[in-house]
């Protein structure tokens, strides 16, 4: 990995993508996310891993286009992006093509980014903590409107250190649609026993049952999906092993209770 060393949460980005690498490679494929292909080959990893992160990453899709489909020129903000490709797999699509990206995480981890996807067109990589207000700074030189994408990272952070957060985006971006998950006692439970986390001693500070619990934290909440809850037009481009899957995940508890929520930041 070029010498970089990832600490324990930053090393859980390797698992979405061997997920969607092995995706890929999938005759039907939900993603068709060939450079997460490329670049496990290029981390010398293997594809691997369940459906789940699939599942998600094809749900805030749906959400991030239908956001761009509505703003073309508009800002979508990755908060700790790890090495996420959703600027690549929608960015050359006809709703993408004029968005722009910015796409935050810590040091170590914006490093080996910019290594395996350097920055390009309106592309940009920030260095540094979602927790800060130095990244929102920068946010806010680019167009508005703004979508914020927290895809397994809030969700990691101390509580008031999220209220903070949203305190910060409603005073600099008010109006912001965030899209983030929730995760319920029974999904926390589980997380924190079984791997990826469960090795790194990971666990969860707060959790959330239903999304709506958040509102008082200055959002509004917009719509919300548990695991395998496909919005319709992702469904029907889904085979049948993701539907399988996302079946499964609706039966499963622990999936249950962890949920997508798409949320308006109201102004400060």
């Amino acid at each position: 990995m070029g010498g970089t060393e990832l600490e324990a949460v930053q090393r859980t980005l390797l698992t979405p993508l061997r997920a969607r690498a092995r995706d890929a490679s999938r005759r039907r494929p939900l993603l068709a996310d060939r450079r997460a292909s490329e670049l496990v080959a290029a981390l010398g990893l293997a594809a691997g891993g369940s459906l789940v992160p699939v599942l998600r990453a094809a749900v805030i899709d749906q959400w991030v286009g239908d956001f761009l489909a509505a703003h073309r020129g508009g800002t979508v903000v990755e908060l700790g992006c790890g090495l996420d490709t959703r600027s690549e797999r929608l960015g050359g699509s006809a709703v993408g093509e004029r968005a722009h990206w910015l796409d935050i995480d810590l040091p170590e981890v914006a490093g080996l980014r910019r290594d395996l996807l350097p920055d390009a067109g309106s592309r940009t990589t920030f260095a540094g903590s979602v927790l800060d207000e130095d990244w929102l700074d920068v946010a806010r030189r680019h167009p508005g409107p703004y979508l914020l994408v927290s895809e397994s990272v809030l969700v990691h952070l101390p509580e008031q250190g999220v209220q903070r957060l949203v305190d910060m985006i409603g005073r600099v971006l008010p109006g912001a649609v965030l899209v983030t998950d929730t995760v319920g006692r029974a999904a926390a439970e589980r997380l924190e026993s079984s791997a990826p986390l469960g090795p790194l001693g990971l666990t969860f500070d707060w959790t959330c049952e239903d999304p709506v619990e958040l509102e008082p934290w200055g959002l509004r909440l917009q719509e919300s999906r548990r695991t395998g809850e496909l919005p319709p037009a992702t469904a029907r481009r889904a085979g049948f092993s993701h539907r399988a899957g996302a079946l499964s995940a609706r039966l499963t508890r622990a999936e249950r209770a962890h949920r997508l929520a798409r949320y308006e930041v109201l102004a400060r």
